[in-house]
């Protein structure tokens, strides 16, 4: 019982979020039904690791190409996931071109599957996957499948490092963009798209490790695979969890931003430039517009009746800053006041009288603002007000 559940966990897993993702997936939710077909493939992938711990050559010869076709797959649709909701909600036929190299060598497998005599077939599996020595004499076919097979691998190893990489390229790039444009970026980044990558990594550093070891080294002792079941079901429970709670996307922030082009802008001079920077000191020193826990950067832009790109550009090179960070430094400067008031308010009333979306986020805030929590600052500014 133990060994079945080490076997199939990882493969429960991700089918249970591929069904999920799948039931719950809008009809044109892209990202959704991507992430849900990603989900697929790796219930696929460790349906086959199953088939394979369980020593059955008659059900494995019929998942291996499966298997093939999963394992260089799984990445290239993850970093299709993520460039879906971080650039183009809307993929493009040739988009699906990295999908290639898992078409081709899934059904390569198959046909040379077809074409191989059982005893041959039977031979090569336990040679090939199983690594068991053989005496057998391997025909041409046989021997080009043995080719497919160790290119294969090298294939799969080769996916990793443009996959992760351009994933999180697009993740930063995202997140730059929407820093700049929102001053509440709790729910807007993809910092659980970035959690999904260092996931993805984990995941990445292990497939190579059991690429380079073969899964035949686990095949004698099934409790080594303890470890790895459960570092692969927590990686996957993981994405699938952070998917599902995805909300906003490319399109979103896409969507928001057309409403700056309704504004009527001015043109941007020194003297304009000068001004502009004087009345947004106003806003936030006097009017305290940074209070506004859904504040965006087109707001400021309207009031000051400018470009929502000349507010960044101030906030930027004179600033030095990115407007989420401008915004939640007044946040933090005002949190200070509320904190050292008689009244002791709790952090609850605290974080949302200045403005933040949650006491998640302004302890974040704060603690990257000052280098300490809210309750500590409290203590040892009273500490030092008692020793004058």
């Amino acid at each position: 019982m133990i060994e079945f559940v080490v076997f199939t966990l990882p493969m429960f897993v991700s089918l249970f979020w591929s069904v999920a993702l799948f039931a719950d997936a809008k009809r044109d939710d892209k990202p959704r039904v991507l992430l849900a077909v990603f989900m697929l493939f790796a219930s696929i992938l460790y349906a086959s690791h199953a088939v394979y711990f369980s020593e059955d050559y008659d059900i494995y010869l019929i998942m291996d190409p499966l298997y093939t076709l999963a394992s260089l797959s799984v990445f290239p649709l993850f970093y299709l996931y993520i460039k879906t909701i971080a650039k183009d909600s809307n993929p493009k036929p040739r988009d699906f071109w990295m999908l290639l190299p898992g078409l081709f060598f899934g059904v390569a497998t198959a046909l040379f599957f077809i074409i191989l005599s059982p005893d041959e077939l039977f031979a090569y599996i336990r040679n090939m996957v199983y690594k068991e020595k053989t005496d057998f004499i391997f025909s041409t076919a046989a021997k080009i499948q043995i080719i497919l097979y160790k290119v294969g691998r090298v294939v799969f190893a080769i996916q990793l490092i443009p996959s992760v990489y351009f994933s999180w390229k697009l993740i930063s790039a995202y997140d730059k963009k929407i820093k700049e444009f929102y001053s509440s970026t709790e729910e807007r980044t993809l910092t659980w798209a970035g959690n999904m990558m260092i996931a993805m990594v984990s995941a990445a550093i292990f497939s190579l490790i059991l690429n380079t070891l073969g899964k035949a080294f686990f095949i004698h002792d099934s409790m080594l695979l303890l470890f790895p079941s459960l570092a692969f079901s927590t990686i996957l429970f993981t994405i699938g969890f952070l998917g599902f709670k995805q909300q906003y996307s490319i399109q979103t922030y896409q969507g928001d931003i057309l409403k700056d082009n309704n504004i009527s802008h001015k043109h941007s001079t020194e003297a304009t430039r000068n001004k502009l920077h004087d009345e947004l000191l106003v806003l936030l020193n006097e009017k305290e517009i940074f209070r506004n826990t859904n504040l965006r950067i087109t707001d400021i832009s309207e009031k000051l009746g400018t470009n929502r790109s000349y507010v960044s550009n101030i906030v930027n090179n004179e600033f030095k800053s990115t407007f989420s960070d401008l915004i939640n430094h007044y946040r933090v400067e005002y949190a200070k006041k509320l904190l050292l008031d008689q009244k002791l308010y709790i952090l609850e009333y605290i974080s949302e009288e200045s403005g933040f979306a949650s006491v998640n986020s302004f302890l974040r805030a704060f603690k990257k603002e000052t280098g300490t929590t809210p309750g500590n600052y409290r203590k040892e500014i009273k500490r030092k007000i008692l020793n004058q």
